[in-house]
């Protein structure tokens, strides 16, 4: 019976050795097919991202983009090799005096140079098809968003095989973590950052599991191409610490196991060169960049990256001299371990104190500046946005986790502990969604793809049965994705559409086009610095302040200007001198006329103008010129935009004083709501002027601009609208502007574009006479 059982477990060893060979020609269907998806998958992903070129024409999105366009053309006067020179050797200290009058900026140690020498590169590409380099520029996110999709499918290909990377390049089509700055005319940094960073995860996860010599080739692409990240946006720190957040646990763990005398599960040699590589790559890029240079790997995130490395350095030898000396590397190793709790501790410590802006803001939500709260951009997710980024796959993330620590596998580790700390962050500040996606994508496919096998290796009824119920969840998350993504698809570009919703409109293009013609070359314009790129390279005038933001102080004296008195005539020209005598006030205010028949009232039909009706204007951004110029938020609300109770709504007004005037005393408002601007508009002229109309600005459940109760979220929301039937308290008769102030121009057709001349003569004058009557 002994040798039954014996033969009978040799045939069974015998059986389970032997594995059918897939046929050749079945082979190569599966990869045609896998390869014509991929390829499908791109080009739809490549038509949703071209749309709002098809819809709206060519133009560039948002503000920053701008600025990466007007320096893809000085590096262009180079040429493409001699142009990153240029901007490597600090342009060699070339000032641009269009910007921050009246300092100028030197923008190659502003910016980096990966965004504006990937445009020269794609110009000189797209070029020989006829695009010119406005195009190119245009095009380029479009294109390198996605080129997202093949890239995730090898990402999800070598973390989990054919099926993760398919769902996962599918995913990336319509994930509203891609798509919401990867449309044509997003000529910034995230787009291109998500192409690239994708490519140095996959790199890296490829030199972790190859089972050749040609390990170390992927290795030093992943050095190369997460290098390249530090080029083209901020966020490469995030990458640079989640490498070596990621040696770490899995070195320490190691460590505890020694600490514990058991045996290694596995070896370390790839996973520790590969890190090393990696991050010299990161170093190496950083230290050539002039915006960050050598100082930046001792300091900050640099820091705490190459103090990561330093502790996976001594860890790897500990580790690898553990078999030839177990008995003395114990107790070494339990001390190491004691040690480093305290020197970590002290080293991040350290770190933080030199860590400032929006890293500093995203580590840690408490310490945000008020410029860097006052961007919509950097507030807290709410959970509508993780609905609409991460859908339902939380489940298949938390099975991938569950996964990577029973498995002990590398890449799924590696994909787990970066969808925990990228949730973190995005959780903190909503644009980093966009980090999110790197390895949320990647996640939920390996986790679908692990459920559903595991599924169908139950019982044929009960496996067909779990796995339909995961399909029709994925569908179901994919759908939820899809909306949003297809909004996002047809957007208007922001010069177009510069509110919320987004109304196409003229008014920036003809604001921009009449300042360039209008007013003299050497001509400097005040404005809040949202629109300072938009001034300095459509306007081509000398612009205050940008969407750089480099200079704090800048910014909060053009906010206390904003929100002085108008009639303190020695105080306002003791600010504008601060500024250095700007000639040019341009103000952005959107707002609705509502013809209203309030006969019941004993008024006839009025014209009712609502303020931030569309949203995005300076009014609503007024709140955040007080708190950036120093003032309290209690002397905000008790001086310029005070709640106060009307019958049973709550109204919003801009000023303490609950009268017909209340506007008055607040510069940037006398600017806004006065007589003279709503008679130049074209809309309130056809609308209401040519019938005869009275027209006032009403502020009836006005915008709520002022932080909710827990201060995290701001609203603008109206009582009574779109159908608005009264009550009509309290009217804010129009005013007229400030005697040194000149209206000059109201953009058409709404009249949203403000442009004001400054008339040093009468305001010295005036403000001569204030000081002899005192």
């Amino acid at each position: 019976m002994s040798k039954a059982k014996t033969a009978g477990k040799a045939k069974v060893e015998t059986i389970t050795q032997v594995v059918p060979a897939v046929p050749l020609d079945i082979k190569i269907t599966q990869w045609i097919a896998m390869l014509s998806a991929t390829v499908s998958f791109t080009l739809l992903a490549y038509y949703l991202r071209l749309y709002p070129v098809l819809l709206y024409g060519w133009y560039i999105n948002e503000f920053d983009p701008y600025i990466r366009l007007f320096m893809t053309e000085q590096m262009l006067k180079y040429g493409t090799i001699k142009g990153l020179l240029w901007w490597l050797h600090k342009g060699y200290g070339t000032l641009f005096m269009h910007f921050w009058y009246p300092w100028g900026a030197n923008w190659t140690i502003i910016l980096s140079p990966g965004v504006s020498w990937l445009g020269v590169l794609a110009y000189k590409i797209l070029s020989h098809f006829g695009f010119d380099l406005l195009q190119s520029v245009i095009l380029l996110p479009a294109i390198a968003n996605a080129a997202v999709v093949p890239a995730m499918f090898y990402l999800g290909y070598r973390l989990g095989g054919k099926y993760v990377g398919l769902l996962a390049a599918l995913w990336s089509v319509f994930t509203t973590m891609f798509l919401q700055r990867g449309t044509a005319g997003w000529f910034a940094a995230e787009p291109l950052f998500q192409f690239i960073a994708t490519l140095g995860i996959a790199f890296y996860i490829e030199s972790l599991t190859r089972k050749d010599n040609y390990w170390i080739l992927f290795a030093v692409l992943s050095a190369i191409f997460n290098g390249i990240t530090t080029w083209v946006w901020g966020s490469y720190v995030f990458l640079w610490n989640f490498y070596g957040l990621f040696t770490i646990v899995i070195l320490l763990y190691l460590l505890i196991k020694i600490a514990r005398r058991q045996s290694l599960p596995f070896t370390i040699d790839k996973l520790v060169i590969t890190y090393v590589l990696t991050d010299l790559g990161f170093s190496a890029f950083v230290a050539i960049t002039p915006r960050y240079g050598f100082h930046t790997l001792v300091s900050g995130m640099g820091g705490v990256a190459n103090a990561a490395l330093l502790f996976s350095i001594i860890a790897y030898a500990l580790i690898k001299l553990y078999p030839r000396y177990p008995r003395i590397m114990v107790p070494v190793v339990r001390y190491f371990l004691m040690a480093i709790v305290v020197l970590v501790a002290a080293v991040i410590g350290l770190s933080f104190t030199s860590v400032g802006g929006k890293f500093l803001g995203a580590l840690l939500p408490l310490a945000r500046s008020a410029i860097v709260q006052s961007v919509a951009e950097h507030s807290p997710s709410t959970l509508q946005q993780g609905v609409y980024n991460i859908s339902i796959t939380v489940p298949f993330v938390i099975y991938t986790i569950l996964l990577s620590i029973m498995s002990l596998s590398l890449p799924a580790i590696l994909v787990s502990l970066g969808s925990l700390a990228a949730a973190y962050f995005a959780s903190s500040e909503v644009w980093l969604f966009m980090l999110l996606g790197l390895f949320w994508v990647p996640a939920t496919a390996y986790g679908f793809v692990k459920l559903t096998e595991l599924a169908l290796n139950r019982r044929i009824l009960v496996g067909l049965s779990i796995a339909a119920l995961l399909g029709v969840v994925l569908a179901i998350a994919l759908v939820v994705n899809i909306q949003p993504a297809l909004l996002m698809s047809i957007m208007p570009q922001q010069i177009v559409s510069t509110v919320t919703p987004p109304i196409p409109t003229p008014d920036w293009l003809d604001a921009l086009q009449w300042l360039s013609y209008n007013t003299p070359p050497n001509a400097t314009v005040l404005s809040w610095w949202d629109y300072g790129y938009w001034i300095a390279i459509i306007g081509n005038r000398t612009s205050l302040a940008d969407n750089s933001t480099v200079n704090s102080t800048q910014i909060a004296l053009i906010g206390s200007f904003f929100m002085s008195s108008p009639y303190n005539y020695t105080g306002v020209l003791e600010k504008l001198n601060e500024l250095h005598d700007p000639q040019y006030i341009l103000i952005f205010e959107p707002y609705t006329v509502f013809p209203v028949n309030l006969t019941s009232y004993g008024l006839g039909t009025v014209c009712v103008l609502i303020p931030e009706y569309p949203a995005g204007g300076d009014f609503a951004k007024s709140y955040w010129m007080a708190r950036i110029a120093g003032y309290t938020n209690n002397y905000i609300l008790n001086t310029f935009i005070s709640p106060a109770q009307v019958g049973s709504s709550t109204i919003y007004v801009p000023f303490a004083n609950n009268t017909f005037y209340a506007a008055y005393n607040v510069t940037l408002y006398d600017l806004m709501f006065n007589s003279e601007v709503t008679d130049a508009s074209y809309i309130v002229w056809s609308t209401c002027t040519v019938n005869g109309i009275p027209t006032y600005w009403v502020f009836e459940g006005v915008p709520t601009i002022m932080p909710s109760v827990n201060a995290t979220s701001f609203k603008l929301t109206y009582i009574g609208l779109p159908d608005y039937n009264g009550p009509v308290t309290p009217w804010y008769y129009l005013l007229q502007p400030p005697p040194w102030a000149q209206l000059v121009y109201v953009s058409r057709p709404y009249g949203w574009v403000i442009i004001y001349k400054i008339n040093y003569s009468v305001l010295e004058a005036l403000a001569r006479n204030q000081t002899l009557t005192r």
